[in-house]
């Protein structure tokens, strides 16, 4: 019996957080996050419709597009993924906080954790904090993308074949796992280095409990996954990603594919040659995987990148390549 109380506990309240994500700070669809995309989103339109007569609504939203199979599929893996990432996984993430430890036993260090640190340690570490965040998870990016094996996990992500916020979540457990590692060892890293230089744990500068410039960069974030066409022009587009730089990303176009894998800074896919700076009217492309599979199915989500992995690692092709690799 206690086991059937733990099971029906566990699949509450992980599908109750899921339903309550806009109340939620560390998510993408925080209220706040969600009206200012709704904001940017009615100017966008405006913008266009000034620009372009007979502009096509479904660029910013329909029934066509919300309710397309491959968004109907985005919400079914959003909450599969609710419980089975915690149940599986959960046991394999760390935190920054862990990993510094994790760093100060291994080489012998130990921080005076009571001790005030200056308001110019703070600073720095708020930059600092930000961009080894986004470069660790540039470099789980491009790894998704540049080791095989990896690629047939992050192929659920690129089989999408419409963009809205759910999209950001259409990820596999092992994807998602692999980014949450590329982040948080960055930013432990990062930690570890600053409670040495310092003596003390330093911490960041948080607007209402989240970090301040990710809080920031989150007002846009949602509209990375949209079809609302927002750049930031040719010379600022070299050093922020804009939500088009990520539309483009999706591209099947041969000129984007693997391109802009970088989340804020674009500076890290400039250092490595990924970079493609969208600007001016909108580019036409489409979006998907074309490998002839049935991406739209939770069972094909989960499952299917584990065949792909094993034909990989026993030495065959897989038996689609994708126009991504």
């Amino acid at each position: 019996m206690q086991s059937l109380y733990d099971a029906i506990f566990f699949t509450s309240y992980h599908l109750t957080m899921a339903l309550l994500a806009p109340v939620q700070r560390d998510s993408l669809l925080y209220w706040p996050f969600l009206i200012s995309s709704l904001a940017i989103t009615v100017i966008a339109l405006a913008y266009w419709q000034r620009r372009e007569k007979g502009l096509n609504p479904e660029r910013f939203g329909t029934r066509r597009l919300w309710w397309h199979r491959s968004a109907r599929a985005d919400y079914r893996l959003y909450f599969v993924n609710a419980l089975v990432f915690p149940a599986v996984f959960g046991a394999l993430l760390f935190n920054q906080h862990d990993f510094a430890a994790w760093l100060d036993r291994l080489l012998g260090y130990s921080g005076h954790a009571g001790e005030a640190t200056p308001i110019g340690w703070k600073l720095a570490y708020t930059l600092v904090f930000f961009v080894a965040y986004d470069f660790g998870r540039f470099v789980a990016h491009s790894m998704l993308h540049d080791i095989p094996v990896l690629w047939e996990f992050h192929k659920v992500h690129h089989s999408a074949e419409v963009l809205t916020p759910i999209t950001a979540y259409r990820a596999h457990p092992v994807d998602l796992l692999v980014m949450a590692w590329g982040g948080t060892t960055a930013v432990g890293l990062a930690s570890w280095g600053f409670n040495h230089l310092a003596g003390a744990v330093v911490s960041a500068y948080l607007f209402l409990g989240l970090h301040v410039l990710v809080w920031i960069s989150n007002l846009t974030g949602n509209l990375r996954h949209t079809p609302v066409w927002i750049t930031y022009g040719a010379v600022l587009g070299k050093w922020l990603i804009s939500p088009a730089h990520h539309q483009l990303h999706h591209s099947l176009e041969s000129r984007h594919l693997g391109c802009n894998r970088g989340f804020d800074l674009a500076i890290w896919d400039r250092l490595y040659g990924t970079l493609y700076v969208p600007a001016g009217p909108e580019e036409s492309f489409s979006i998907g995987l074309e490998d002839g599979r049935d991406w739209h199915t939770v069972r094909q989500m989960l499952l299917g990148p584990f065949a792909g992995a094993a034909r990989i690692i026993i030495g065959r092709r897989p038996e689609n390549p994708s126009a991504q690799e």
